[in-house]
């Protein structure tokens, strides 16, 4: 089935207490223990007029606490529906993508998270993923009836690339796919060959005559075409994934309650991370899925056991254990990499989210800070320069979140 082609928005969306000349209103968050100084600079206790802050273009800071890391700016848009909300690195820039009640927009922002330029808007009505260069954006997204979609597009609205990945035939016949059963679940991460890899959840008719839901990882050219590799059918019931893409290659990772047995699972079948013995084979799974990290000798994942503790687990490339220890912090948490370690988000018992500096063996570095912000509903997103940043919908605005670097 033809992809409808993107739209460019006519004119940049401005919030209304806005000077004409500022799209992007960048706020100061009140952190926990925190008074808000009214700069346009994060403030974090016993901060002064000659503390540490990002600078203007949202780089490196001068010196190490995070709260004076963190800045917190809000974006005013038009239509903006519940869901995901999502930050991509573009160039110098980046990018933040959102489902609006006309599509998945795809809003510009320069280094500052100040607006840049104007929405362009893709079909879609689910948000899974995006990936950006300076040049142009990859969207994993649902559309109805049942499609998983994959688009490319440049800044200028340009589509470069297309593909319904599932959906769009007669779901009574067998070996018919399509998504929007069961676990709506699915992620994008961009190869450093300009290749892309989607893993997500789909449904399939089987000869048994039952739409059967599992899990498949589609590799894909810029232009949306098949290159062969992963797999069509994985862990099933596909209760979540996680995916990063790192220099030991891709690091696929499932939540089963069936097969190939009950439990986490890396690389489909590959290795069992944990086992879950009383899943159920029908939906009901006790295990969950955290922040996930690639490295360069494998990866770190965040993920609940079947008796509800946390862990933070190094994994080699092959998906066996080499150090691990059990968090205070609940397992739905998120995970990036940050200057020459890690970043650690967990839910706060107070509200927002509990953040923590960790060092490359996934040590903790200094004390926790609590920001107003909750986590993203998909991934943190780890940059280049070692900053973290993530987005979230709230009170029909965007608030973006970013945690510079120490120079």
């Amino acid at each position: 089935m033809h992809i409808a082609p993107i739209r460019l928005m006519s004119r940049a969306r401005r919030p209304k207490a806005t000077p004409p000349t500022l799209a992007l209103a960048t706020v100061v968050l009140a952190l926990a223990g925190c008074s808000d100084t009214g700069t346009d600079r994060p403030s974090g206790e016993g901060s002064d007029d000659a503390g540490v802050s990002l600078d203007g273009d949202g780089g490196q800071v001068s010196g190490c606490e995070l709260a004076n890391a963190v800045r917190v700016s809000e974006l005013s848009v038009d239509g903006l529906q519940a869901g995901t909300v999502i930050t991509a690195q573009a160039g110098a820039g980046s990018v933040v993508a959102w489902t609006g009640n006309d599509g998945i927009h795809i809003t510009p922002l320069d280094g500052a998270d100040q607006r840049s330029g104007a929405d362009l808007v893709v079909p879609g009505t689910q948000l899974f993923g995006i990936a950006a260069t300076a040049s142009d954006v990859a969207v994993l997204s649902a559309r109805p009836p049942d499609y998983m979609s994959f688009m490319r597009v440049d800044l200028s609205g340009t589509v470069l690339g297309s593909a319904d990945l599932v959906g769009g035939g007669d779901h009574a016949l067998e070996g018919v796919e399509w998504f929007g059963e069961f676990a709506n679940t699915g992620r994008l991460v961009a190869r450093g060959d300009g290749s892309f890899a989607a893993y997500h959840g789909l449904h399939r008719r089987w000869p048994d005559g039952i739409g059967h839901q599992g899990d498949t990882l589609r590799l894909l050219a810029g232009d949306g075409s098949s290159l062969g590799g992963g797999w069509d059918w994985g862990c099933s019931h596909s209760v979540d994934q996680r995916l990063a893409s790192g220099p030991s290659g891709l690091v696929p990772v499932c939540v089963s309650d069936c097969y190939p047995t009950k439990g986490i699972h890396f690389n489909h079948n590959q290795t069992e991370i944990t086992s879950d013995p009383g899943a159920n084979c029908a939906g009901n799974a006790n295990t969950a899925l955290g922040g996930l990290v690639a490295v360069a000798d494998g990866f770190f994942l965040v993920y609940q056991d079947a008796a509800a503790a946390a862990h933070l687990a190094h994994f080699d490339a092959v998906g066996a254990v080499l150090a691990e220890r059990v968090l205070s912090q609940p397992g739905s948490s998120r995970l990036a990499s940050f200057e020459d370690g890690m970043l650690l988000g967990s839910p706060s018992d107070a509200g927002g989210t509990s953040l923590q500096r960790l060092d490359s063996a996934g040590q903790d570095i200094g004390e926790t800070l609590i920001v107003a912000e909750p986590l993203p509903s998909q991934d943190f997103e780890s940059r280049s320069d070692g900053q973290v940043a993530w987005a979230v919908a709230s009170a029909g605005a965007i608030h973006i979140v970013r945690v510079g670097v120490c120079d």
